[in-house]
């Protein structure tokens, strides 16, 4: 197993050894913070994790199949977290104008306001990261966003596509 000399500039500390498994335990543990982050900010709202990943992608008037695959799980457990945005006030379902059969899912004004507030949330930095010097926060968006594009969700030469499954939670 091969290891790898870092440096933490930041706070100046020597160079420690990192096994590769290591730095990827390290990334596995980021992604599960985020997760217990993002549904504190959504519980902040008094929405469920679903239902701010929900609002944050209604953008735009979108069919609830589009919805589904941007919510990466079958249709039939979006209507649970549709109908109780729905119940909120926060989204409505109107019919397409090209398809009288597809119901497209807009928000309300007062769904924008609180996605708007979401939004704005999203965008705080966690002070441990605002705290960083500008030079590490650059490295350190260039090394994230290349690792992003290296998992990113489906390549076109994989056989299949990733299976959809069950959202966390139907409301």
């Amino acid at each position: 197993m091969t290891l790898r000399k870092t440096s933490d500039h930041a706070s100046g500390t020597p160079p420690a050894e990192v096994h590769p498994e290591e730095s990827w335990a390290t990334v596995i543990a980021l992604c599960f913070s985020v997760r217990d982050w993002w549904s504190a900010v959504c519980a902040e709202l008094d929405l469920t994790p679903s239902q701010g990943m929900a609002l944050r992608s209604l953008d735009r008037p979108l069919p609830m199949s589009t919805l589904a695959d941007a919510l990466a799980c079958d249709a039939s457990n979006v209507t649970g977290i549709v109908d109780k945005l729905e119940s909120r006030g926060l989204i409505a379902r109107r019919a397409d104008d090209n398809d009288r059969r597809v119901k497209l899912l807009c928000v309300t004004e007062r769904g924008r306001s609180l996605r708007d507030r979401l939004i704005k949330r999203l965008l705080v930095p966690p002070a441990a990261l605002a705290a960083l010097p500008r030079e590490f926060k650059s490295r350190l968006t260039a090394t994230l966003r290349k690792l992003i594009g290296e998992l990113s969700p489906f390549d076109a030469s994989a056989a299949e596509p990733p299976r959809r499954v069950a959202c966390a939670d139907r409301g």
